[in-house]
C-alpha cells in the first residue's frame, strides 16, 4: 500500500529536502509553504525524484484556519487523507528577551508549534482509521538547552518536542508512531542567513562565524538536507514501526543522548 505525507515549509531547506526523500521512497506528497513559486519547484523535484503526485497547498503555517483547510485540500488532492504528517516550517525571531516583541514570541508559537498540532489533530483520525501512521517534527539543539537571545526559538523548540512525546504516547496502540528529529546545523538557506546575521553584528567574516558554529560539531561540517531527508524517510517507513516518541540526534557528534 503507498502512503501519502503533508510536508510543512516545503519551499527550501529541510522542507525540501524531506519532500525529494519521500518522494525518491514512494509516498505521493503534498506540500506546503508561503511560497507558491519555491513550492512548484520543490513538486517538479519530487516528481523527479518517483513521486507519482506532487500538489503544491501554499498557505502561511502561523494562521491555523489556514493549516486546517490545508489539510482537507491534501485529502482531495492526494485522493485520501495523508497517513504521514511532516513538520518543517519554522522562523527565527531573535534577540534580547527583553527587547523581543510578543508579537515576535507568538508568531513563532504559531508557525512552529501550533501548526504542528492543529494539522496532527486533522489528520490524526483518518489514520487511526487505517491502523498505520507516521507524525516527524524538527526540533532543534534548542530543543535541549537555552542560548541567550533565543527566547522565542528556543521555547518553540522544547515545545515541539514535548508535543511530540505526547502524541507517541496517545498513538502508540494505534500504529502511529511520533518522533522528533533534533538537527544541528544543517546547510539551509536560514542557517547561512543566521551566520550572515550574526558576522555583520561582530564585524567578521561569514566564514569566521561559520568556523565557530561547527566547532561543537565535531563531523566538521553541516548536515546536509539529503541526509535529514533520508532520516525522515526511514522514520515513515514500516521497518521503523517500534521507534516512537523519540528526540533523534543528527548533529554530527555533538552531542550523544
Amino acid at each position: 500500500m503507498s502512503h501519502a505525507a503533508l510536508i510543512t515549509g516545503a519551499s527550501r531547506g529541510i522542507g525540501r529536502g524531506v519532500a525529494v526523500a519521500l518522494a525518491g521512497a514512494g509516498f505521493d506528497v503534498a506540500l506546503t509553504a508561503r511560497s507558491a513559486d519555491a513550492l512548484g519547484e520543490t513538486a517538479t523535484a519530487a516528481r523527479e525524484a518517483g513521486a507519482a503526485t506532487a500538489v503544491a497547498l501554499p498557505a502561511d503555517a502561523g494562521d491555523m484556519e489556514a493549516m486546517r483547510s490545508v489539510a482537507h485540500d491534501a485529502a482531495r488532492a492526494l485522493g485520501r487523507a495523508p497517513d504521514v504528517l511532516v513538520h518543517c516550517a519554522g522562523i527565527a525571531r531573535n534577540g534580547p528577551s527583553a527587547q523581543l516583541s510578543l508579537g515576535d514570541f507568538e508568531e513563532s508559537q504559531r508557525v512552529n508549534v501550533t501548526a504542528a498540532f492543529v494539522l496532527a489533530q486533522e489528520l490524526a483520525p483518518a489514520m487511526v482509521e487505517g491502523g498505520w501512521g507516521r507524525i516527524v517534527t524538527i526540533g532543534s539543539l534548542y530543543s535541549r538547552f537555552g542560548v541567550a537571545q533565543t527566547a522565542a526559538y528556543t521555547s518553540t523548540k522544547h515545545a515541539v518536542l514535548g508535543l511530540t512525546r505526547v502524541l507517541a504516547a496517545e498513538y502508540v496502540r494505534k500504529g502511529i508512531t511520533a518522533n522528533c528529529i533534533v538537527p544541528g546545523f544543517v546547510d539551509t538557506e536560514m542557517v547561512r542567513d543566521e551566520v550572515a546575521k550574526a558576522a555583520t553584528a561582530r564585524g567578521t567574516s561569514e566564514e569566521e562565524i561559520l568556523t565557530k558554529f561547527l566547532r561543537i560539531q565535531p563531523i566538521g561540517r553541516m548536515v546536509t538536507t539529503q541526509e535529514l531527508g533520508a532520516l525522515v524517510a526511514f522514520l515513515c517507513s514500516d521497518a521503523a514501526a517500534p521507534i516512537t516518541g523519540q528526540a533523534i540526534n543528527i548533529d554530527g557528534g555533538a552531542h550523544q543522548a
